[in-house]
């Protein structure tokens, strides 16, 4: 019975993640926006914790939205569809500079990518990808475009001598390998965490991207400073908490921490993608 109870809340979950219509939320009730960089169903699975301690904290509903794509997610973030956003470092800057999102919290974790490969594959370095096929997640994204200075580091460069192919998430891109979908890949050291050891055992780890600083999250302007305060305190006292402390080691995202000015200009270089002319 309570499994059955679990899962229904599960679905009714899933399913309010991927259709809650923009600029719903209610007086009591706050959105946070997730950037899906895995599947609908993983967001809920990883970040229900949160959506509850903040619930509790705030005396409010917490509904976690998302949206289909990267950027869906930078458009619907733009239009202030989310009340919240946990995001990738480089989307939180944006939020800011160009949407006037205001600064909560950030993860203590590092973004960092890891190229991929077969356990037995003969691939061993960066060199040995030279005229082979990498996949990477979304063109957007902050690993994409630290695998490409890497590789271009390497001198490989995307049409002359190696091939990127890009896909939807971080999650379809770690499976490439073993799915003969590319000869590497790259994904990230949160989705690296939470892989399962079978699925460890059949790859290996050849090379790694530099590091940007961890998620952010950020409140639109319309909440009342009165509230990101209250949710700044929420999330910096989370880790204190059993499911803070639960949350963090099933996430990979370590802690919530203060965000800095250097380690929001440490992101300006991977804006560039969205305000170059």
């Amino acid at each position: 019975m309570l499994m059955k109870k679990y899962c229904c809340e599960f679905c009714f979950l899933l399913i309010l993640l991927i259709s809650f219509p923009a600029h719903a939320a209610g007086k009591n009730e706050i959105s946070l926006g997730l950037f899906p960089y895995v599947s609908s169903t993983q967001l809920v699975q990883f970040h229900s914790p949160l959506k509850n301690y903040l619930s509790k904290v705030l005396g409010l509903e917490v509904n976690l939205v998302t949206a289909p794509d990267f950027m869906s997610f930078v458009e619907r973030t733009r239009q202030g569809d989310y009340d919240i956003i946990l995001t990738a470092p480089h989307l939180g800057r944006l939020a800011e500079k160009q949407y006037k999102y205001k600064r909560l919290a950030m993860t203590g974790h590092r973004v960092e990518g890891l190229f991929l490969v077969k356990k037995d594959s003969d691939i061993n370095t960066l060199d040995d990808l030279k005229g082979k096929t990498v996949m990477v997640a979304q063109r957007i994204s902050v690993i994409y475009q630290m695998v490409v200075q890497t590789l271009a580091d390497k001198g490989l460069v995307d049409g002359k001598n190696i091939s990127i192919i890009e896909t939807k998430t971080h999650n379809n891109a770690l499976y490439a390998p073993l799915r003969d979908e590319a000869d590497a890949s790259v994904t990230g050291v949160l989705l690296w965490h939470t892989l399962g050891e079978d699925y460890k055992d059949k790859l290996k780890v050849i090379a790694y991207t530099n590091s940007v600083p961890g998620f952010v999250v950020l409140s639109h302007p319309r909440i009342s400073v009165v509230r990101q305060r209250k949710l700044k305190k929420a999330l910096l006292d989370f880790g204190k908490t059993s499911e803070g402390k639960f949350y963090f080691e099933n996430t990979g995202l370590k802690e919530f921490l203060p965000i800095s000015d250097k380690t929001m200009r440490e992101l300006d270089p991977y804006t560039r993608i969205f305000t170059a002319k």
